[in-house]
């Protein structure tokens, strides 16, 4: 607990240099592009395209508003799996930092999930046309867009910390990493509805925490109803636990960091 609350402080105090680090890395992913941050949306918008038609012109799948249903959950999976995906290798991309005996390293992690998170922001409007070029209701519930984010973020830190850690000395881990994903995006509802399935498999999707995370996406964009606060507050005590125990892990290791580095 004494490393989870060192780390926040640092956090919290290194705020403005966090800022300066985000939008840093936000203008080295796209310089040099025409299209910049646009780039970001071409991934889900090809695979919503493609995904759209298998499952509504092949498969012939009975969900109305098919492109928006899926593409509300694809970009937060976007997210969760770049964020994750280049998490892993937080540190171990910024060696140089790492080394810095002065340099906050507890901050990598908050960034490399911060500037990942602008991706989304950038994709909001484009969802919201989305959502009214397809007529699909929407209402009060998108206030609850900044709280399911924010749960998103805190099991994404959590996830990050782990794994940027402990890839330090195990460097196959962010191989492994990238496979976990792609399973686990089959295995998250997101280009079908789980109702769909056989109520057997439910309960294996449900210890998945990024399906009750999409579910909430999906409850303020698309069936325009309140989130699952029950779901929700599971998923982000799961994202506590998992930040407290990957701050425990970052400090009882980083100080042999800079030797595998």
């Amino acid at each position: 607990m004494a490393a989870f609350f060192r780390n926040v402080t640092i956090i919290w105090q290194r705020r403005s240099l966090i800022v300066e680090l985000v939008k840093r890395e936000v203008k080295l992913r796209y310089r040099g592009t025409w299209l910049g941050f646009l780039w970001s949306l071409f991934n889900p918008l090809i695979m919503t395209i493609v995904y759209t038609v298998v499952f509504v012109f092949f498969l012939r799948v009975d969900i109305p508003n098919y492109s928006v249903f899926l593409f509300c959950a694809l970009l937060p999976w976007s997210w969760f799996n770049e964020a994750v995906s280049s998490g892993t290798d937080c540190f171990v991309a910024r060696a140089g930092f790492v080394r810095d005996a002065i340099f906050p390293t507890a901050i990598l992690p908050f960034t490399s999930v911060a500037s990942i998170m602008m991706n989304y922001v950038f994709s909001l409007p484009i969802l919201l046309i989305a959502v009214l070029a397809f007529r699909v209701p929407f209402g009060w519930t998108l206030l609850m867009l900044p709280l399911i984010m924010a749960v998103q973020f805190l099991l994404t830190l959590g996830i990050v910390f782990i794994l940027g850690t402990f890839n330090v000395f195990f460097r196959d881990l962010r191989y492994i990493v990238q496979n976990l994903l792609m399973a686990l995006f089959f295995l998250t509802p997101i280009m079908y509805d789980i109702h769909t399935i056989p109520e057997n498999f439910w309960v294996i999707l449900k210890l998945n925490p990024m399906e009750h995370i999409i579910n909430d996406y999906r409850c303020i964009f698309y069936y325009n109803t309140w989130p699952d606060w029950g779901d929700t507050g599971i998923v982000l005590g799961i994202g506590v636990v998992f930040l407290l125990l990957g701050m425990w892990a970052f400090e009882t290791h980083k100080e042999s960091f800079a030797e595998y580095l």
